[in-house]
C-alpha cells in the first residue's frame, strides 16, 4: 500500500508526493520515533535525497543551534519533503521574512514596475512628491532637481516655499512587534519619500534637503527656512501662476526587479517596508501594516505556501510577533527556481546572496568561509536572518544529484550568533551533499 500526500503550489502546481510503504506502518508500533520520521521523509526519494536525510538527521540536533531549530528541505522541482524537523512549528524568522515580501512585490506589481518622483509647482509653492521609489539616491534626485530648474527657469517661475509631500503612504508607525530602539537605526519611520540607506528620523524632510541644495546649484533659490510636509494639489495641465498645479519634472525609478534583489542580497529592512506598502496599494489596499500583510497572506496562498502558524505582522521580519515554519520558507526558497514562475519571480534567485560569495553570505562576514561548510561556497543561494535571539537560513543549492533542493533551517534562543551561523551553514553544506 502507498500514501500519497497532495498540496498545491500556485493555482496549477504539480502534486507532493511523500510516499510510505506498508512496512514502515507495521513497524511504527516498535521503531522510535525520530527513525519513523527520518524513513517517511526519504521513502520514494533518491540516493542523494536519503544520504541529506541521513546527514541531517544525525547532524541537526548537533549543529549548535538550540532547542528552538526547526527544519526542512525539499527537492524543489517535484515538492518532495527530503527531511524534516518541526516544520510546521512557527518560529520567528527574522529577516527570512523577506523572502515573502519579495514574492508578493513581484507578484502584484510585477519585476518591471517603476515608480515616480514629481516637482508639482502651484502659486509659487514647489513640491517634492515622493511616489515610493526606493532605490531613490542623491544622484537620481540631483538630476531631478536639475530638470526642475530648467523647467522652471523656461516658465519664469518664482519659488516662494518648497514642501514634501509623502502622502502616499500614511504617517508612519511602529509595526506590532516592533523596539522603539530599532528607529532609525534599524529601520527608519516607513515614508513614500526616502533616499536608499537614509537612516533619519524623517527621510522625506532630509531628501527634501537635499534637493534644495541641488536646486541652488542648478541656479534656483529656495528661501531660508525648516521645510514642511504638505499634499501637493492636484496638476490640471496649467501654466501654474493662476493657482492651477503643474507637473514640472518627473524621475522614474529603476525597475522593481533591482529594488528586490538589493533589498535580498544586503538585508534592507527599509526597502522591505517600502515594498510592503507598494504591494498593498498595487492590490487597492491602503499602504499600512494591516494592508500590506493582508496582500502578502493572500499571495502565499495562492503559490500554495501552508500558512498554518505562520503570523506576519511586518515585511522585514524585525517584528518579534512575526512567526514563519520552516514549511513555509521552505516553499518560498523553491519558487525561486520553480520554471513555471521565472517570468515573475526570476529576481529572487539572482537576489539570494550567494555561499562565501557576495551580500549577507559573504566570505569575509565569516559565511561559509571554513571547513566543512567551505565546500559549498558558490553552490548556496540563501537569505539570512538575524535577531537577538533568531538565527536563520532558507534557501536553494544542487544537491549531488544535479537536482534543486530548498531548505529553511530557523533557531529561536539564547545562542550565540557565530555558533548558529556556523551551524547553519554546515547544514546547508549538508544539502549540497559536499560534506
Amino acid at each position: 500500500m502507498i500514501m500519497v500526500r497532495r498540496s498545491r503550489r500556485g493555482g496549477g502546481g504539480g502534486l507532493r508526493f511523500a510516499a510510505t510503504s506498508l512496512a514502515l506502518a507495521v513497524a511504527a508500533a516498535a521503531a522510535p520515533t525520530a527513525t519513523l520520521r527520518a524513513a517517511a521523509a526519504t521513502a520514494g526519494a533518491d540516493s542523494a535525497d536519503r544520504t541529506i536525510a541521513q546527514r541531517l538527521q544525525q547532524r541537526f540536533p548537533q549543529a549548535g543551534l538550540g532547542s528552538g531549530r526547526v527544519g526542512q528541505v525539499l527537492d524543489a522541482g517535484s515538492g518532495r519533503t527530503v527531511w524534516s524537523s518541526g516544520a510546521g512549528l512557527g518560529r520567528m524568522p527574522a529577516s527570512t521574512m523577506k523572502l515573502a515580501t519579495a514574492v508578493t512585490a513581484l507578484t502584484v506589481l510585477g519585476p518591471d514596475h517603476t515608480e515616480r518622483t514629481r516637482t508639482v509647482y502651484a502659486d509659487g509653492t514647489l513640491y517634492l512628491v515622493g511616489g515610493g521609489d526606493q532605490r531613490l539616491d542623491r544622484a537620481g534626485l540631483g538630476r531631478l532637481a536639475a530638470d526642475t530648474a530648467r523647467e522652471l527657469k523656461s516658465r519664469r517661475l518664482a519659488v516662494h516655499a518648497l514642501r514634501v509631500d509623502d502622502s502616499l503612504f500614511p504617517a508612519p508607525t511602529l509595526s506590532p512587534g516592533w523596539q522603539p530602539g530599532y528607529l532609525p537605526y534599524e529601520v527608519a519611520p516607513v515614508r513614500a519619500l526616502a533616499l536608499c540607506g537614509d537612516r533619519v528620523g524623517d527621510t522625506a524632510l532630509a531628501a527634501g534637503d537635499v534637493f534644495a541644495g541641488a536646486l541652488a546649484k542648478a541656479g534656483v533659490a529656495v528661501p531660508p527656512g525648516p521645510l514642511r510636509h504638505a499634499v501637493a494639489p492636484a496638476v490640471d495641465g496649467g501654466g501654474g501662476g493662476d493657482g492651477g498645479a503643474v507637473l514640472l519634472a518627473s524621475r522614474t525609478s529603476v525597475p522593481l526587479w533591482n529594488a528586490v534583489e538589493y533589498m535580498l542580497k544586503v538585508s534592507d529592512n527599509n526597502i522591505a517596508e517600502g515594498l510592503l506598502r507598494l504591494a498593498a496599494l498595487g492590490r487597492g489596499r491602503p499602504a499600512t501594516w494591516q494592508g500590506g500583510t493582508a496582500v502578502v497572506r493572500q499571495v502565499l496562498d495562492g503559490y500554495g505556501v501552508p500558512l498554518g502558524g505562520v503570523r506576519i505582522l511586518d515585511g522585514s521580519g524585525l517584528s518579534r510577533q512575526d512567526r514563519m515554519t520552516a514549511a513555509a520558507l521552505a516553499d518560498l526558497a523553491a519558487l525561486a527556481v520553480d520554471p513555471g514562475r521565472h517570468r515573475t519571480l526570476w529576481p529572487l534567485l539572482e537576489g539570494l546572496p550567494i555561499a562565501g560569495r557576495d551580500g549577507t553570505l559573504a566570505a569575509r562576514l565569516h559565511r561559509f568561509d571554513s571547513p566543512p561548510s567551505s565546500c559549498a561556497a558558490g553552490r548556496v543561494h540563501a537569505k539570512t536572518g538575524t535577531l537577538h535571539d533568531s538565527t536563520a537560513l532558507a534557501g536553494v543549492a544542487r544537491g549531488s544529484d544535479g537536482r534543486w533542493k530548498a531548505f529553511a533551517f530557523v533557531e529561536n534562543g539564547s545562542v550565540h550568533k557565530s555558533q548558529a551561523r556556523s551551524g547553519l551553514d554546515r547544514l546547508a553544506a549538508t544539502v549540497t551533499g559536499c560534506w
